[in-house]
């Protein structure tokens, strides 16, 4: 990206410069001339297609993608067991949870408190009917959509929810009606307030679509209709058919346990907190989560505001001291995409606004500055339009190779990316273009300045390209279609700048650097660029003459750095080495605890604190360990076989309970004495008849039934940790021993799976890990590649290698400690993803700083010596690069605003952005990448490349010399 010399060069009649060795080759002197040629329709060409693609193309959100865990390749353990239960268990598999948690700090639970607790469950009950009625006629219809219910499943179950499901609402809702008494609030009356008079219509209407089957009494039907419509007189009117019901938010809904329930109830409360379940068939990341966690959350302050109306004044307080959270996988991935929504908006206007404000203090011309800002628009909105429609098209031309997906995150990295890379691009070219023009004229200058800086653009551009599409040999499907889709957008902003911007400067002509104008080279400043004492002979017959250099600092600081350059070199590694040995211990410090991405205050998060504080997450995270027989085993066989296996999980260490079919709330563990007749013996086969059971543990497909066994096991620790991976494989060691044993016995292959939280976080960690180690040395190789081509010197180009990995261990170390020293006791790691993203950016992104400078030392060194050449490279370059290197920074810096503009503009009476009734939050990943990349970019460009690199080419020089 860096511009070439300013030394007289052979021009031809049209003005290109001539071709010899370091300058400007025929091509590109070709190309130049072309597009200065033919900047009119250049620029038409570029405005009808972006044009064309905001019409047109999908948008980002409409074909992006969310999620970690899907995207693991199909051979880890943790996919292949939810693959089995997708079979397995088809239309009522939960693949994710939210859960209302009611808790207090005290464990005397007032009248107020109660009235919460039943008005939230009843409706909530009711919700669930609806949707389990509308889903059953859509099954018997023929018209539902496999996507809402995984595939077709037996219409009578759906009945029989949405039945059982209005008779517990109703029963609550007597429970609230009796226990809200005389506070019965003279208000309108509506469907839910003070009773569930839909509920009553749906319950008669359900009775009287089932009747002609399940020969229900008429007389219920009788009474629920009074009721309906005495609570409602206008009811039969006013109210829709369930089919026509605005349900889709809720279609995703399974069940509902709670504190109510009979059966299971006595596990879903504590003395101080009560939970409800929630289980949803929509993975924890599904976009329609969000608008799902919307409405529950609309339905939770709706109970809080109808308390208003019928509590006394006295029991409004204390009815305050109630917390009610959601939480559960499907609200931490909920938050965790209104999250990424909120950061990427927050990106792209401070990406935009820091772009505007370093331009306009650079330049000072309102035309320099709109020229990137035009150039880097049409870049943004042409790049991400092909994206989006070749990955739109690769849904139907994937058998053609072409696979590419897009994700909700992704975005960040493109704008960013594409902003600071091109306005870098724009900024080389446009400093090259005053140096022409100062002694050419405009047309001349346009297409000498385009010429002179392709190739150095073009090379240092690759090494950002090549080093992104390394990430396609990722086997995590998130890193294998990242760097491909940022490597894609860049070629596309590369192409935007190398065309429509020289263009564009070539249409206005030197009006464009007004108000500050053109200084002519015989009235720019002449400064010697050697000191009076040469490093050696050679050097000082060229180094006394004077010439056309950068500004006095730089100048400065050409001398001052490369006097000693031993010196130089040795306190400039030392500085870093120590900040790089935290980087490389500190490494793999890092969680993949999914709910540690967002803020400590966001709700999803604190009310997983309070269900920790309770109940202890892992009951609701529990490992499912899958056995699955080579054919199908008689009943008593898979119950000893289902029993042997809980005494053994027992026995492990750290396993606090076991779920199996026979033992569904892992309350009988085998060394508890219960008799024939006792209460706990009726309550276990009670239990066994639930509905819980059935579902969960008895396979619904005729070829699953008699085959697979499915047990829950519970440990003592946090499911996200490292304590639980070591867990698994104890658990799954024994189990595989235990197996091994029998199959000498019995003959019978047993396949052993494992699915939940732990399995797929250790998965994912080994996937992961696995792919680091790959892309790394993937990215050096080919970045090493492209500048051996480049620059044509090997050892050279080793070093480079070698100052950006210090640069990234370095940068690696620093925001580890600064992350730690934030966080305090809070801090559990930086984020998985962090590592490999800033290694192969920063390894990619650092090198084009690297490139510049080394290529303009090169063109000088032919016409100069060694050591003036490399001063002369760094005082000419400094200023432009430094600035390139603060455009780059603080785009990547950007990505860090969502953590803390809400907070700033709170300070000064800001309003708090919040989506519907979730305060908006921000992602830790994110943030913590951001300044990583912002962080290593600065240190690229003010210390790598001003510091090491110079020192490096001069004494490489002067060994070369002294060899030769």
């Amino acid at each position: 990206m860096i511009a070439t010399g300013d030394a007289p060069h052979v021009t031809n009649d049209s003005g290109s410069a001539a071709t010899h060795d370091g300058e400007s080759t025929e091509t590109e002197s070709s190309f130049a001339k072309l597009i200065i040629a033919n900047a009119k329709w250049i620029m038409i060409v570029w405005l009808l297609l972006a044009i064309m693609a905001k019409l047109f193309a999908p948008s980002w959100n409409a074909v992006a993608l969310d999620g970690d865990f899907e995207y693991l390749p199909a051979t880890q353990t943790s996919v292949a067991g939810g693959r089995i239960l997708d079979r397995a268990f088809t239309g009522t598999r939960a693949r994710s949870s939210l859960v209302i948690v009611l808790a207090k700090d005290s464990d005397q639970w007032t009248a107020a408190d109660r009235l919460l607790g039943l008005d939230i469950l009843r409706r909530v009950y009711h919700r669930l009917a609806e949707v389990s009625w509308r889903r059953a006629e859509r099954l018997q219809s023929g018209d539902l959509n496999p996507a809402d219910a995984a595939v077709p499943i037996a219409t009578q179950r759906w009945f029989d929810v949405a039945s059982e499901a209005l008779d517990q609402a109703l029963e609550i809702d007597q429970q609230f009606y009796d226990l809200l008494g005389d506070r019965v609030p003279e208000a309108e009356v509506t469907d839910y307030e003070p009773r569930l008079a839909i509920a009553f219509w749906d319950r008669s209407q359900l009775a009287t679509r089932l009747s002609p089957d399940a020969q229900t009494d008429t007389s219920l039907i009788v009474s629920d209709l009074e009721a309906a419509v005495v609570l409602r007189p206008d009811i039969a009117t006013e109210t829709k058919p369930v089919t026509e019901r605005d349900l889709d938010a809720w279609k995703v809904l399974l069940d509902l346990y709670s504190w109510q329930d009979t059966v299971i109830g006595g596990q879903l409360k504590r003395p101080r907190a009560q939970i409800a379940v929630l289980t949803l068939s929509s993975e924890l990341a599904a976009t329609g989560n969000i608008e799902l966690l919307e409405e529950l959350q609309a339905i939770i302050d709706r109970c809080r505001d109808y308390q208003t109306e019928y509590l006394r004044v006295d029991e409004l307080g204390p009815s305050q001291d109630l917390k009610v959270r959601i939480t559960g996988s499907a609200a931490i991935g909920g938050q965790t995409l209104l999250a990424a929504r909120s950061a990427i908006t927050y990106t792209e206007w401070f990406t935009v606004a820091m772009i505007l404000i370093i331009l306009a203090v650079i330049y000072r011309a309102p035309l320099l500055v709109a020229v990137p800002l035009i150039s880097i628009g049409v870049a943004v909105v042409t790049a991400m339009a092909l994206v989006t429609m070749l990955t739109r098209a690769s849904v139907f031309l994937e058998w053609a190779g072409l696979d590419l997906r897009v994700y909700t995150t992704s975005r960040i990295f493109v704008v960013v990316i594409l902003f600071g890379a091109g306005t870098d691009y724009c900024l080389f070219l446009i400093a090259r273009l005053r140096e022409e023009a100062a002694s050419h004229p405009w047309p001349v200058a346009c297409t000498r300045a385009l010429s002179n800086v392709s190739g150095a653009l073009l090379g240092s551009a690759m090494t950002t390209i090549v080093g992104l599409g390394m990430l396609w040999f990722a086997d995590f499907g998130k890193f294998h279609h990242t760097g491909p889709i940022i490597a894609i957008c860049l070629s596309v902003g590369l192409l935007v700048c190398m065309t429509l911007t020289p263009a564009l400067l070539r249409l206005l002509g030197p009006i464009v650097f007004w108000p500050t104008g053109i200084t002519r080279e015989s009235e720019q400043p002449k400064i010697q660029l050697l000191s009076t004492r040469d490093l050696y002979e050679g050097d000082s017959t060229k180094g006394k003459s004077l010439l056309n250099s950068g500004s006095r600092f730089w100048n400065f600081m050409a001398i001052a750095l490369t006097r000693y350059p031993k010196w130089t070199l040795a306190a400039g590694w030392i500085l870093l080495i120590l900040p790089a040995i935290g980087g490389a211990v500190h490494e793999q410090s890092v969680t993949y605890n999914l709910a540690g991405q967002l803020d400590r205050l966001s709700s999803s998060r604190q009310g997983m604190s309070l269900l920790d504080r309770h109940f202890g997450v892992g009951e609701l995270a529990p490992i499912s360990v899958l056995a699955l027989a080579d054919r199908d085993q008689d009943e008593e066989t898979m119950a000893k076989t289902r029993d042997r296996l809980a005494k053994l999980l027992y026995k492990t260490e750290g396993v606090r309970r076991v779920r199996t079919m026979s033992d569904p709330l892992g309350d009988f563990p085998p060394d508890r004495d219960m008799g024939l007749l006792s209460s706990d013996a009726w309550r276990r086969r009670t239990l066994q008849n639930h509905r819980l059971a059935r579902l969960h543990f008895i396979a619904g497909e005729p070829e699953y039934t008699n085959r697979l066994l499915r047990l829950d096991v519970i440990v003592h620790v946090d499911p996200f940790s490292r304590d639980a991976a070591d867990r698994l494989d104890v658990i799954s060691s024994r189990i595989q021993k235990s197996f091994d044993n029998a199959k000498a016995l019995t003959g019978t292959q047993w396949q052993l799976l494992y699915t939940g939280t732990t399995p797929s976080i250790v998965d994912l960690r080994e996937v992961t890990l696995s792919d680091t180690r790959r892309i790394k040395l993937a990215v050096i190789v080919a970045v090493l590649a492209v500048l051996i081509l480049v620059l044509r010197r090997t050892v050279l180009s080793i070093y480079l290698i070698m100052t950006v990995l210090l640069s990234y261990y370095a940068t690696l170390g620093l925001t580890y400690y600064f992350f730690r020293f934030l966080d305090g006791p809070e801090f559990l790691g930086l984020d998985w993803k962090l590592p490999l993203f800033l290694f192969v950016i920063l390894v990619a992104v650092g090198q084009d700083y690297n490139v510049y400078l080394v290529t303009r030392i090169m063109e000088e060194r032919r016409r100069l010596g060694s050591l003036a050449a490399v001063r002369r490279a760094v005082a000419r370059t400094g200023g432009i690069v430094t600035a390139c290197g603060f455009v780059m920074a603080a785009t990547f810096l950007s990505m860090t605003s969502s953590a803390w503009w809400p907070m700033l503009s709170g300070l000064f009476g800001a309003p708090v952005e919040t989506t519907g009734t979730l305060q908006q939050t921000t992602l830790r990943g994110i943030t913590e990448l951001g300044f990583a990349l912002g962080l290593g970019v600065l240190i690229d460009t003010l210390y790598v490349r001003t510091v090491l690199v110079p020192s490096f080419v001069v004494l490489h020089d002067r060994w070369r010399k002294n060899a030769t």
